[in-house]
This record gives C-alpha cells, structure tokens and sequence, in this order.
C-alpha cells in the first residue's frame, strides 16, 4: 500500500514570511524551493524504496501508519493516515533522513503536508490542507520558515482534487513562538522504530541482492539525490570482515565503528546493486554520520554524478575529496582539500605552515552542480586562548572539477575574501 500526497506541492516565492529583511526573504524563498524539489527526489524514488506499513483498528478508528527508507537506511518519508465515521486525516513528513535531521550543518530542511477530510450533513466533503516548510533561520535548524493552507467544500460525488484552491500564506508573526514547534522531528522517528520492532518490511529491493555488500557498510546520510549512491565505510583487504566485532551494540539501527582498524577505506556504492564503484580518498571511520563534533558531510550534484565528501572536525575539516560516477560506473576522486589550501593561504596572505602539516581550514560546501562545479567557504577560526571561536578569515571559493589525463583535477575559478573578518 503506497500512501500519497493527493496534490503536488505547491511553492510561493516571493513573499516575505519571516522578519530580517531582504536577506532573510532569499534565505526562505530559497529554502522552500529546495524543500519543493526535495519533495519531488523523494517521491520518485518510493517504489525502490525499503517500504514498512503497519495497520491498527481499535475503537472504530483505523490508522495506517507507513515508512520508505532508501538503500542507506535513512527514513525519507512517513505517513500517518486515520480513518473514522467522521472522516480521514493524512500526515506525511519528507527529509533526507527523518531519524536524524540535525546531524550536521547539511541539514537541509523537512517538509510537512498534512490534510483533513471531513464528511459533512449533506454528504459534501470539507478538505482542509496545509503545507509546513522547516528549514535554517536565524542560526538554528527546524525553524518553521513558510506555512501555506487550503480549504475547500466539495458537494457529494465531486472530486476532492484541491490542486485549483488557492493557497494562503500564513502570516508567522502573529503565530506565538511557543506554538510554531511541534513534534514534526520527534514523531517521524517514533514512527519508523515502531515499524521496525514490529516486523520485517512489506517490500525491501536490497534484500535479496548481495553484490559486494560484505565488504562495506553504509554510511547514514550520504544517499545521492535520486537515492542511487551512496558513501560507505570499507577496508582495504581482502580477507572476510568482521562486521559483528565493529558493531555499536547501544545504537538502533545498527552502525559500526572502526576508529582503531588501519586500512578503513570510504567507497562509493551502488545500492540497487551493491557494488563497490570505486574509492572517495577519504577514510572516515564509522557509518554514523556525527560522532560528537567529527561528521561526514557528503554533497552531491543534482544528477547524482558529482560528489564531494567532506570529514569535519570541530575548528577545521580533517579530508575534504571532490568525485566523480563515470559513465562506465567507475569512480574517480581527488584531494580537495589538498588543491585549495596553499592557494588560499596564500590568497589572504597568511602564512601557510607546512612543516606542521599545513594549515587549519574548515570548510562548508555550498553547492555541487551537474558540471563539475563546486562552491564553498574555506575559513579558518582561533581555537584557543582570548580569540577562541573567532574567524581569521574566511573564504567563498568557486572551483570546476574535470577530466584530465591522469585523472581528474581541480581548478580554482574564482575566489573572493567576506567581510566581517577578524
């Protein structure tokens, strides 16, 4: 049983929602359309999804609750559907990984559609919908930056089709603060572990396929947009591999944590095969993606063919790669990292000191475009002592990876000091 949204979701750009200025209305607007468009990547992948449903009757309500999670165990949607005499209510929630969507500084946002049908005296129904975009504001995560709503009354035997009522934008500054919260982020998490001590999945399409999935496990959170690839944690040997002794045996769903192993090598894989493609460059040590303050952060192209996966510390990035998914399914990668760190030292003129093995940048990537574009910050902030938490400068570079005959490259095409430094 597959449980849909009855009408697409609906973006309205350009109206201003949250104070701040004009800043702050880009910031949302941009946000939103993201949240449109990761509602559409989720969508089309359900039917290759790892798909649980649970249905419970008791005091003459029906609830049917539901969970999709992709080749990576990440739950990227759920829905809650309720049924009585009076009428049906649906609720569906879509993330990149419902179970844990503050991991990182990737976060990037939930959407929520809820729908009402109530049955009325004359045998009309009245539809009442809304649509709840969450995102990043004023510094913090799941912030409600957009909420639209549609109401309408259909007489007996009309479609309840609402996609020609218009929406209303709700006006968030005359909702109280304390009543924008809710358990959007809590309740879907709930939701997926219930399905799972429940039993086993309705459909699961990685269950029968074996590939190479002995030498690797998935690392949460760095599925490819269309839910195709992903980054996995490996070792570069041959022999069999002990999952069961690198087992966290307090976390569910299970992980593996292999900080003290040697030869951890990151792959890319192909989940609906599981294949190994290729090596990332980087070698992050367990398939969590936030273990206190260190996390793999991956970010992919559009078209899922372009990647760049970084390890981040607390005041700087451990390994930064940039790679990419042949057309042949071979993975190429290179040292990001490694490619802009003198440059842009040398750049802000600072010195670069690398009998010390070089310089303290952290890095947040932006952006990854289909072409090989990449759009970052590098930065680098104090530590220690009175400065400790500062920025000493920082960075927005552009870079362009390509071919090159002994593999891919990296070439910086723009870069640009922000202000604000200290």
């Amino acid at each position: 049983m597959r449980t849909r949204a009855l009408i697409p979701v609906c973006v309205v750009i350009g109206i201003v929602t949250l104070s701040g200025g004009a800043a702050a209305k880009r910031s949302a607007d941009d946000q939103v359309k993201k949240l449109a468009e990761l509602y559409n990547q989720i969508d089309a992948q359900l039917n290759r999804s790892v798909h649980y449903v649970k249905k419970e009757e008791s005091g003459g309500v029906t609830t049917i609750e539901q969970a999709w999670l992709n080749g990576a165990g990440d739950p990227i949607k759920v829905a809650v559907e309720r049924i009585d005499s009076s009428g049906r209510e649906l609720t569906e929630y879509f993330a990149r990984d419902l179970s844990d969507p503050f991991a990182g500084f990737d976060y990037e946002g939930t959407f929520l559609l809820n729908r009402k049908e109530t049955k009325l005296p004359d045998g009309g129904t009245q539809v009442d919908e809304s649509r709840k975009y969450f995102g990043e504001s004023n510094g913090g995560n799941g912030q409600l930056l957009r909420e639209l709503r549609k109401s309408a009354r259909f007489k007996a035997g009309e479609s309840t089709d609402t996609v020609h009522t218009p929406n209303v934008v709700v006006d968030l500054n005359k909702i109280p603060k304390d009543e924008r919260s809710e358990d959007v982020f809590d309740a879907p998490a709930k939701i997926v572990d219930s399905l799972r001590q429940a039993g086993p999945p309705e459909s699961d399409p990685f269950a029968n396929v074996k590939g190479d999935s002995e030498r690797f496990r998935v690392i949460h959170g760095t599925a490819s947009q269309d839910g195709r690839f992903a980054i996995a944690l490996g070792f570069a040997r041959e022999e069999p591999i002990d999952w069961e002794t690198l087992r966290e045996k307090e976390e569910t769903p299970v992980t593996y944590y292999a900080e003290d192993e040697e030869d951890v090598r990151d792959y890319v894989v192909d989940l609906a095969s599981q294949k190994i493609l290729g090596g990332t460059g980087c070698n992050y040590f367990g398939t969590r993606r936030r273990y206190n303050h260190r996390s793999c952060v991956v970010t992919w192209s559009p078209d899922s063919t372009k990647f760049v996966q970084l390890w981040d510390d607390k005041w700087a990035s451990d390994t930064c790669v940039a790679g990419k998914i042949n057309a042949d399914k071979t993975v190429g990668a290179v040292d990001l990292d490694k490619a802009i760190e003198k440059k842009t030292y040398a750049f802000v003129k600072k010195p670069f000191e690398s009998e010390s093995g070089g310089g303290t940048l952290a890095l947040q990537i932006k952006k990854v475009s289909n072409d090989g574009v990449i759009d970052l910050e590098a930065s680098e902030e104090c530590s220690s002592g009175d400065c400790k938490g500062e920025t000493i400068f920082s960075v927005r570079e552009q870079l362009r990876l390509r071919d090159a005959p002994n593999g891919l490259r990296l070439d910086i095409a723009n870069m640009r000091r922000l202000p604000n430094e200290q």
